[in-house]
C-alpha cells in the first residue's frame, strides 16, 4: 500500500510563479524532499499546487489534487493542521478545474481566499494545509483511499497529527461517512469533521466511532436537501451515544442541495464562528 520510493522535486522559486500565493513571498523554493507526492511547482491552479498522490486503488491507482500550502510553510518548520476535502459528483473526472467550480473550498482559495482561523481558545491564528483530491470515478473517494493519501501527506508534508480534519458535501460527504465508519484506525486520526448536504453512508451502525473517538461533528444541511432526513437521523445516532463532543446540526431554512455553498464561506458564521473558527478548536 505504501510506496517506500523517495521522491525529490526540485520547485521553482515562488515569487517567478505567478499564479501561488500571489507574489507575496519572495522566497525561494528550496530543493524540496517529498515522498510520495509528487509536486510540479509549474503546475498550479487557481493559486494551488497540482500534486498527484498514491491511492492504492487497483482501478484508479493516483490521485490528482491541489495541494494549499501556507505562504511562510517553507520559510519555518512548525506544523500545519490539515484540512482535507471530498467533492461531489460535479467535481470528478479528469478535468481540474472541476475542482474550482461549484462553490468548493478549492475556489474559493482560487479567488484569494487563504485558509486560516483565530483559534478562540488560545488566541492564536492557525494556517491550513488544504489537499483536495480528485476521484476519476463518478462517486468519490471512501476511506481505504483516504488512508492511503493520508499517509502520503503525513510522510512528506509538516502536518499536525493533532489537527487533522474531513470535510465532505453531496457524494463526498458519503466518502467522509465511510472514512469515519469502515475504518477505526483512520477514524481515530480526525479532530472534527463536516459533512454537507451529505449523501448516506454504508455503515451508519458505526455512526458510535465518532464518539468513541472524541470527534467533533458539524453536520450542515438544507430543510429542502433530499438528504435532510440523513442529517437529522444520523446527527441523533452520534448524539444517542452521549459522545463526550455533542455533534451539531446546522439547519439552513429554504435551502436544497448546495448546503457547501454556504458552508465553506468565511462569512457563513450561523454561531460566531466559520468553518475554519470552529475546525480549529478540536485536537486529538
Amino acid at each position: 500500500m505504501k510506496n517506500t520510493i523517495l521522491v525529490f522535486i526540485t520547485l521553482l522559486v515562488l515569487s517567478c510563479n505567478k499564479d501561488v500565493y500571489d507574489k507575496q513571498s519572495s522566497t525561494p523554493l528550496s530543493s524540496v524532499q517529498v515522498s510520495n507526492a509528487m509536486i510540479d511547482s509549474s503546475q498550479t491552479l487557481g493559486r494551488q499546487f497540482i500534486i498527484t498522490v498514491p491511492t492504492g486503488d487497483f482501478t484508479y491507482p493516483v490521485s490528482q489534487a491541489l495541494l494549499w500550502l501556507p505562504k511562510n510553510y517553507l520559510t519555518t518548520n512548525k506544523n500545519y493542521p490539515l484540512i482535507i476535502n471530498l467533492y461531489g459528483q460535479g467535481q470528478c473526472g479528469y478535468n481540474m478545474k472541476n475542482l474550482i467550480r461549484g462553490h468548493t473550498m478549492s475556489e474559493l482559495i482560487s479567488e484569494g481566499f487563504d485558509p486560516k482561523a483565530k483559534n478562540s481558545l488560545d488566541g492564536k491564528t492557525y494556517q491550513f494545509i488544504v489537499f483536495s483530491p480528485q476521484c476519476p470515478a463518478r462517486w468519490g473517494w471512501s476511506a481505504p483511499q483516504v488512508k492511503v493519501m493520508l499517509q502520503v501527506l503525513e510522510d512528506s508534508f509538516r502536518i499536525d497529527k493533532k489537527r487533522i480534519y474531513l470535510t465532505g458535501f453531496s457524494s463526498g460527504g458519503w466518502g467522509l461517512w465511510s472514512c469515519i465508519t469502515d475504518d477505526t484506525s483512520l477514524c481515530s486520526k480526525f479532530a472534527a469533521i463536516s459533512p454537507m448536504s451529505s449523501a448516506p453512508g454504508d455503515h451508519p451502525e458505526n455512526l458510535t466511532n465518532i464518539g468513541k473517538y472524541g470527534i467533533a461533528c458539524w453536520n450542515i444541511c438544507g430543510d429542502l436537501d433530499p438528504d435532510y432526513m440523513t442529517a437529522i437521523n444520523y446527527t441523533d445516532t452520534i448524539n444517542a451515544h452521549k459522545p463526550p463532543i455533542p455533534a451539531k446540526l446546522e439547519t439552513l431554512p429554504g435551502i436544497a442541495h448546495v448546503a457547501w455553498y454556504y458552508g465553506y464561506n468565511a462569512s457563513f458564521r450561523p454561531e460566531g464562528k466559520n468553518l475554519y473558527e470552529w475546525l480549529i478548536q478540536y485536537h486529538k
